[in-house]
């Protein structure tokens, strides 16, 4: 698998983040965190490993393996890798198109007929010529035809793409962000993509912006570029920490002072990564742009949107059949809150942005969803339903759940902002049919969600994008989706995000469960790759994380109490005695 170590997951996470506030990791880790910055300007020495080239006398599979390893070398477009083709095949042979990635020994090389041989492999990651990374989890097979040069053996039918060990893969790729935003453009959404270090990284990095979101998160966000949008220069220079990206016309015409501000804005985030830019210039057709500070756009055009959402740092709870406020060490009752002892709440959520002033929760049999506010006599019901997911509040001023009355799960949103305002939404989505969602979890940007669903005793974790209305935010569906993978040990039921670009995932304690081992908790970066599982606790009921870095992870186990992680320990946390179900906003 795709493995990070402690160190590597650290410096992925922070390549990841939303660089213009930084971020660390969220669960806590050991050691220096790598830097991930590298020099990237116009003198930029492509770096990695330094593959050999062919020897003389060299057998067919020595041949193939050796321009297999080659692939990890990009130094002057490949060209060592192309020393191992004939002319004609070096000529076409396309390196870019895709990048597979397999675990340690699955490789093997095999004779298919005269000339011709047989690479299988068990793909571990697949990563495309846009830098998407998937996981196909299978085996695939390369046919290569070999002709002697010179008397030497030379590959003239060589699959394209690259093929690299997984620790090979890292010393070659990066992932960085590209930034899109939310239809409001109140919030900044990440799209994380996989690039080969090597010269002409920044225009590489820029064009996919321009080319915008990757396919499954298409449907929930915006780009301030247009479909057509395109760079009028193949490079991108950088100059005393200054990156030139010059646009075409066509990218910038008719283009208002605030699209303009909003386009540089978008750029300026995706280009900070780069460890020598400092700053983004806009030049079209050679001509510089005056792109107008955000500060001073006129008041109502002026670009307000927050590029680092994150969970409140005070969770909700249930302590004594009351909610409660859990910051730090202080446990607070919700103040006006109706009796609710009559119903029990269970698993409570809370919106960011109104901490407090309405809470959702469940009933003690899991059967009831309500909504509550303070200063009000009774609780509101939202929906009663047998079997359905946690409740999940966004920002934009609704409770999610998933209920499961027929064959197909049925998604639903309930407003909350106005406590008269009743109106709520329902629907499907295609890839659910036939499924079970356990989770959902709506992320701080309101444009991705986390699912965990379960088919025929299977379980997947899923990030869709959500489908909303541009103007009020109203959910409109579950737009394509991406699949990310848990190690084997790890039970997949429960999802919470714990940054703009990783989740958190966890199976609870089931009491009708004869074998009760302890259950692992693993975090899962939405690069593809997952750091190694956190050993949790048998009777581990419920794990509390949020988006943001500096919020901690707690866990509640079962007839014990709730444990905070520090380092890599659980610390039992006394002083939160009595207190469950506690979730951070979201």
């Amino acid at each position: 698998m795709l493995r990070l170590t402690t160190s590597r997951a650290a410096a992925v996470v922070a390549a990841a983040a939303l660089v213009l506030t930084g971020c660390a990791p969220t669960l806590p880790t050991e050691g220096e965190v790598e830097s991930v910055g590298v020099p990237l300007d116009a003198d930029y020495e492509e770096y990695g490993p330094n593959p050999a080239g062919p020897t003389s006398g060299a057998m067919p599979e020595d041949i193939i393996d050796g321009f297999l390893d080659a692939g990890a070398g990009p130094q002057n477009d490949y060209e060592i890798a192309r020393e191992y083709l004939t002319d004609e095949a070096a000529e076409e042979w396309n390196p870019g198109e895709r990048t597979l990635v397999y675990e340690g020994d699955n490789r093997e090389t095999s004779p298919s007929g005269e000339s011709i041989y047989n690479v299988q492999l068990v793909v571990d990651a697949h990563i495309d010529s846009d830098g998407i990374m998937t996981r196909p989890q299978d085996v695939q097979g390369m046919t290569f035809e070999l002709e002697q040069v010179d008397g030497e053996w030379r590959i003239s039918t060589p699959p394209d793409g690259t093929i690299l060990e997984a620790n090979m893969f890292y010393s070659v790729y990066q992932p960085y962000t590209l930034f899109f935003f939310d239809p409001q453009e109140s919030y900044v959404v990440p799209d994380v993509r996989w690039f080969v270090n090597r010269a002409g990284l920044p225009a590489e990095i820029a064009n996919q912006l321009l080319r915008g979101p990757a396919p499954w998160l298409s449907e929930g966000v915006v780009s301030a570029f247009d479909e057509e949008a395109s760079l009028a220069s193949p490079s991108v220079p950088i100059d005393a920490g200054a990156a030139r990206v010059d646009l075409a016309p066509s990218a910038v015409s008719g283009a208002s002072d605030r699209e303009l501000a909003l386009m540089h804005y978008q750029m300026q985030m995706t280009l900070d990564q780069l460890s020598t830019v400092q700053r983004v210039e806009f030049t079209s057709g050679g001509n510089e742009l005056d792109v107008p500070e955000p500060g001073d756009l006129p008041e109502g055009e002026r670009l307000d949107i927050n590029a680092r959402p994150s969970a409140d740092e005070s969770m909700i709870g249930v302590r004594d059949d009351a909610l409660v406020l859990q910051t730090g060490g202080t446990t607070s009752a919700l103040s006006g809150m109706p009796d609710l002892t009559d119903i029990g709440p269970r698993f409570p959520a809370m919106p960011t942005a109104s901490t407090g002033e309405v809470v959702a929760f469940m009933s003690e049999d899991l059967d009831e969803l309500y909504h509550v506010r303070p200063d009000t006599e009774e609780p509101t019901l939202l929906v009663e339903s047998e079997n359905m997911t946690r409740p999940s509040m966004d920002n934009f001023g609704w409770t999610w759940t998933v209920t499961h009355e027929g064959d197909n799960p049925t998604i639903r949103a309930y407003s909350y902002d106005d406590p008269e305002d009743t109106t709520s939404t329902q629907f499907e989505a295609a890839f659910l049919e036939d499924r079970e969602v356990t989770s959902l979890r709506i992320s701080q940007d309101g444009a991705r969600a986390a699912i965990v669903v379960e088919d025929a005793g299977v379980t997947s974790l899923y990030i869709a994008s959500v489908i909303r209305d541009g103007t009020t935010g109203l959910p409109r569906g579950l737009g394509q989706h991406t699949r990310l993978e848990a190690d084997d040990q790890v039970g997949l039921q429960e999802v919470r995000w714990a940054d703009a670009t990783e989740v958190v995932v966890w199976e609870p304690y089931d009491p009708d469960e004869d074998d009760v081992a302890p259950e692992y908790i693993q975090r899962i970066d939405l690069s593809g790759a997952r750091s190694d599982p956190e050993e949790g606790f048998a009777n581990l009921l419920n794990v509390a994380v949020g988006e943001g870095s500096s919020l901690s992870v707690y866990a509640e186990q079962q007839g014990v109490g709730v444990y905070m992680l520090i380092g890599e320990e659980w610390s039992i946390q006394e002083e939160m005695d009595g207190v469950e179900d506690l979730s951070y906003s979201g």
